[in-house]
């Protein structure tokens, strides 16, 4: 026991260490009298990025005797990663202040000028690293939210409303039973009937334009009749609430504006529900991922931020305690930032999804250009196994390796294509005995590594093999089984959105950034 009181102070001590540097840190860099504009510019991206760090830091604090031992101990490690970086930022500063001091009493303008470019390239230094940190600990932190502990609520409600925690506030309510938030999420019929609608090639959505020139992305669910209507009624409307008002950019979801439920006119039953989501401002050209792997071969780095970005995606899709069922590229919102070639990538496709712990009716279907992303226990039109989030996983693991050999597993004409094989594929002869599992992963371990590098290879390998008795991190299911779904979670993260690199700040917007997550 006072082992355990000892590393809940050591952690302590290191949040505290934390805090205190971080305003340290912005108050010596607002101090250098030679900001120019440009520098003033990266102090105040990293003075706004730290309110938001510093925020979420003091929640964990006050939580952390609340939370489960495998959740602190990943918080641990990331914290000190964090303390060490803030540490040698100071160290950093400080010697910058004595170059300062000397340039000041001389008149020497070529060290003034060196000096202008080391004090840039510090702050880009810092920026980096807490960009770094922050696509580790963001996903984890939203973890806090998926516990039952009321600390966790009592903690939030003594916290000012700030941007950051107002969405926590918020996803906290839309996770409970009976959200304490009335408003609904269900538009009028008619906001649909005057919207010109056109279909996104390759994909499961549409592009809807309203009569006020406004664009939203439109996705339909229909209603399986074999469902209960009011259950699945009532998972659309936790979904939808979950996904209004969050930044797309940082969970890789589209915010949503709300849903239009479409009723049989002779029967007034619903037969399906339109998910409105709203188009991320200055964004353009809305693509389906597999449109994109028919094209030309993209960069290393183009392909390892879309395969970060679909990680991300469903992390935060899990945390939200749904399963999405379908994941493929077909799901896959692409769209290009103006006057950019950086792609933001965006899960969607929510026409089987389900909540993690909700019943599920184990219906399959005979498609393979959709089979081929489905785990073996969940092919073809009787699956033998509930889904669970370890299944999404598996078809993230699939995706992954198309995006890695950047070859589409699925022609034009809807054939199954194994890569870099001459081979003609009947994929359900495949299907027995996991046979095609045991394709992709040979795949993946013995020509990603030459593409991908070995640390990407590996990712899509523990994605694939996810289900696998012999798994070290996900195999042995039972541990998985806690009461808040937070240890897949943190598994989940730590083994495939944890490896992390970020480009150097080039004057975007911070929340815009986006890591390398698999770096070669």
């Amino acid at each position: 026991m006072a082992e355990v009181a000892g590393l809940g102070l050591a952690v302590f001590s290191a949040l505290d260490t934390c805090l205190k540097y971080g305003p340290v840190i912005i108050k010596k860099y607002k101090d250098f009298k030679e900001a120019q504009n440009e520098i003033e510019e990266r102090v105040t991206f990293i003075e706004a990025t730290w309110i938001k760090i510093s925020q979420q830091l003091g929640l964990l604090k006050r939580v952390w005797d609340s939370l489960d031992e495998d959740y602190r101990d990943l918080q641990e490690r990331i914290i000190r990663i964090l303390q060490t970086k803030l540490e040698a930022a100071v160290s950093q500063i400080s010697k910058l202040e004595k170059r300062a001091f000397s340039i000041r009493s001389g008149q020497d303008r070529r060290k003034a000028a060196r000096y202008s470019l080391d004090l840039k390239a510090s702050l880009d230094n810092a920026i980096q690293d807490l960009q770094i940190w922050e696509t580790k600990f963001d996903p984890t932190w939203y973890l806090i939210l998926r516990g039952t502990n009321p600390t966790i609520d009592n903690s939030l409600a003594k916290f000012p409303a700030t941007n950051t925690l107002s969405l926590a506030r918020h996803i906290r309510d839309s996770l409970r039973e009976n959200p304490q938030r009335k408003a609904s999420i269900f538009l009028p019929e008619n906001k649909l009937l005057s919207a010109r609608r056109s279909k996104i090639p390759l994909s499961t959505f549409e592009i809807c334009e309203t009569t006020d020139s406004s664009t939203f992305i439109l996705d339909s669910v229909e209603c399986d009749p074999l469902k209960d209507a009011s259950t699945f009624a009532k998972d659309v409307r936790a979904l939808a609430q979950k996904l209004q008002s969050i930044d797309p950019f940082q969970f890789n979801l589209l915010d949503c504006k709300g849903v239009v439920r479409i009723k049989d006119p002779m029967t007034q039953k619903s037969v399906s529900f339109n998910f409105i989501f709203r188009m991320p401002k200055n964004h353009q050209r809305p693509r389906s991922l597999r449109s994109h792997l028919y094209e030309r071969n993209y960069s290393l780095s183009q392909r390892v931020n879309l395969a970060k970005q679909l990680a991300t995606s469903v992390s935060y899709l899990h945390v939200f305690a749904f399963v999405h069922k379908g994941i493929r590229p077909e799901t896959v919102l692409v769209l290009q930032g103006d006057n950019s070639h950086f792609l933001s990538l965006f899960l969607l496709g929510f026409k089987t999804f389900r909540t993690a712990e909700g019943k599920t009716m184990r219906l399959g279907n005979s498609e393979w250009a959709e089979n081929v992303y489905q785990h073996p226990e969940r092919q073809g039109t009787s699956p033998i196994a509930d889904y669970i989030m370890q299944h999404d996983i598996y078809s993230l693991g699939v995706c992954l390796l198309e995006i890695g050999l950047w070859e589409s597993l699925v022609t034009r004409e809807g054939h199954i294509n194994l890569p870099s094989t001459n081979e003609n594929i009947d994929p359900s002869t495949l299907a027995r005995d996991g046979l095609l599992k045991d394709r992709f992963t040979k795949m993946a371990k013995e020509i990603l590594p030459h593409k991908m590098g070995e640390k990407y290879a590996q990712v899509v390998v523990n994605c694939l093999t996810c289900m696998d008795d012999t798994n070290e991190d996900f195999g042995d299911i039972s541990q998985f089984e806690d009461e808040d779904g937070i240890f897949i979670g943190v598994k989940y993260i730590e083994k495939v959105c944890n490896h992390s690199k970020v480009p150097k700040y080039s004057g975007q917007r911070l929340t815009h950034f986006v890591a390398d997550p698999f770096s070669t």
